[in-house]
């Protein structure tokens, strides 16, 4: 990216993006003439002119003469466009540079990058795609405002991402109806008006795509050296995480922590059934950690080359999740506008894991059961059927033979996928597991988030014992990365936890509170609230408060936030 200090940014009320630009002139002119430096739908042809100034711009609307001063991070409208005045270059690499370094994920990391390419590109939408094998499936799709597309698959065009995945070129369409694509049927269907994609290149391979695209050809800067510059700076970025995207997620038996019979127990079950085909359900509460177990099944097996597919049945609309397990043809339905392989097609000589498939729509059922007996998938709206070799995993929280009682399961299908059962228990009944696992996800916790390591106060020590854990290892995963950031120096105090305190065993309250409660958790309870009370006496004033109270102001927050 070059060294322009500031954008002008156009935005519809819809939320679209009209127009994205630096500002290199001293003068630039905008409206819907062809001669405009930046054209825009729905105008005047000759609308505004943007004036750069020191520090700034002004905006001046021809027809009226009318003004308007700009600063940095300014915005107005004018006949009901927004007008915005953007930092950007150094501005907009800093600002990803530090949003990449404070990615949880790589899924973090990409949508970071994608926001940017969308940006950049002045792009209604954009995605990145990974290719495997003659397919492709899209990692993350999002539109200008950073909403998730959940059909991503029929707002990209098939035609061209397979263009750029099997050539390994980039495909630049600023006006895809004076294109070679013009004739294409997804490009017709979804009146696409712009697009470009680029590859995603490791080592002479083509892992994947960059794509963004307009509704509309007058939108975005697609065509200009500055924007395709910044959006192959951008498909470099992705590489690194798209590489650990298509990376095996392995899990090994020895990361299912824990030193408890019962997890014993489960680790051994693990080691004795994860090099057969064996299907396997695994049943536990919520936030146990079934995916772990799924993961450790999964890596352990000979299937571990390819990496294990999993949905999630119950986070998915009941009238999508057949397209998302079966896949469809190209016209089977409303917004079909190419052929699209499922999930099962994808577990292909793999894993395929159903979390929650006791949320699973008995019609759907059905059709798993045929495809687990006869080892054959058919697309929605396919006339043939496809041999298919996979191994099922799959998890509930539901207890399925009451399911089965009330007539929401299938007995059939539970005894097809229960070969093997798989019990975890929730984290409360996993005793000294909980320090240990407390210790592992404050390590983990650190480290992604740049931290100096801690160690655990013997009063948060006895507040981990005392709770119930209700949200199981996802509930101490989550309580473990707040105390890493809340806690002022190197020991992690129970505060830092921000635990919920246990029920009092008695339904008559008494005047000390909880006192099943550890004597320091107690005396920190005690010290929040009188620290609440004095700040309340102040008036809120929190310098003054800090100053009665003995304490510096900085400590004082660790209280009332």
């Amino acid at each position: 990216m070059d060294d322009a200090a500031l954008e002008l940014v156009m935005t519809t009320p819809d939320g679209a993006v009209a127009a994205r630009a630096p500002l290199v002139k001293r003068i630039t002119t905008a409206g819907s003439g062809a001669d405009a430096d930046l054209t825009i739908d729905g105008v005047p042809a000759h609308w505004i002119t943007i004036h750069l100034e020191e520090g700034g711009a002004s905006v001046r609307v021809l027809a009226t003469g009318a003004r308007h001063a700009l600063a940095p991070g300014d915005a107005i409208a004018i006949d009901a466009i927004a007008i915005e005045l953007a930092r950007t270059s150094r501005d907009e690499l800093e600002a990803l540079a530090n949003a990449l370094a404070g990615a949880d994920s790589p899924n973090d990391a990409l949508r970071a990058i994608l926001a940017a390419a969308i940006r950049a590109a002045g792009a209604d939408l954009g995605a990145i795609v990974l290719g495997e094998g003659g397919a492709w499936s899209v990692a993350l799709a999002c539109d200008a405002r950073g909403a998730a597309l959940d059909d991503a698959e029929t707002l990209l065009s098939d035609t061209i991402i397979r263009d750029v995945l099997g050539g390994g070129a980039r495909v630049v369409a600023s006006d895809l109806a004076a294109s070679a694509y013009k004739g294409v049927a997804s490009v017709v269907a979804l009146g696409l008006g712009a697009a470009v994609c680029l590859p995603l290149k490791l080592d002479g391979k083509t892992l994947g795509a960059l794509y963004v695209g307009s509704r509309s050809a007058s939108r975005g800067r697609a065509r200009s050296d500055r924007a395709l510059a910044d959006l192959g700076v951008l498909a470099a970025f992705t590489l690194p995480f798209v590489a650990q995207l298509r990376r095996p997620k392995t899990v090994s038996i020895d990361q299912l922590l824990g030193e408890s019979p019962r997890i014993d127990a489960v680790r051994a079950l693990v080691a004795r059934i994860a090099p057969t085909d064996l299907g396997v359900l695994v049943i536990g509460p919520s936030g146990a950690g079934k995916e772990v177990v799924a993961r450790a099944l999964h890596a352990a097996s000979p299937r571990a080359a390819r990496p294990m597919i999993a949905i999630n049945c119950a986070a998915v609309a009941p009238s999508l999740l057949d397209a998302e397990l079966f896949g469809y043809r190209k016209g089977a339905f409303t917004g079909a506008a190419a052929d699209r392989a499922g999930l099962i097609e994808a577990a292909q000589g793999s894993t395929l894991f159903l979390d929650e498939i006791g949320d699973m729509p008995l019609a759907m059922q059905a059709a798993l059961l045929r495809v687990l007996e006869q080892r054959e998938v058919r697309r929605l709206g396919d006339t043939s059927a496809r041999a298919v070799d996979f191994r099922l995993i799959a998890a509930t929280h539901r207890d399925l033979d009451a399911e089965v009682a009330a007539g929401r399961f299938r007995e059939d299908l539970l005894f097809r996928i229960r070969e093997v059962r798989i019990d975890v228990p929730g984290l409360a009944a996993r005793g000294a597991d909980v320090g240990l696992l407390a210790r592992a996800f404050l390590r983990q916790a650190e480290a992604q988030l740049g931290l100096a390591p801690h160690e655990l106060g013997a009063d948060a020590q006895a507040a981990l014992a005392a709770h119930a854990w209700p949200g199981n290892v996802r509930e101490l995963k989550a309580a473990m990365r707040r105390a890493a950031i809340l806690a002022d120096g190197p020991i992690v105090r129970a505060i830092d936890l921000q635990l919920n305190a246990p029920a009092a065993s008695s339904s008559i309250p008494s005047p000390l509170g909880d006192t099943s409660r550890p004597l320091e958790v107690a005396r920190d309870e005690f010290v929040v609230r009188y620290v609440r009370a004095v700040l309340e006496q102040v008036g809120g004033n929190r310098e003054a408060a800090a100053k009665q109270l003995g304490i510096g102001v900085r400590t004082l927050y660790r209280y009332i936030e």
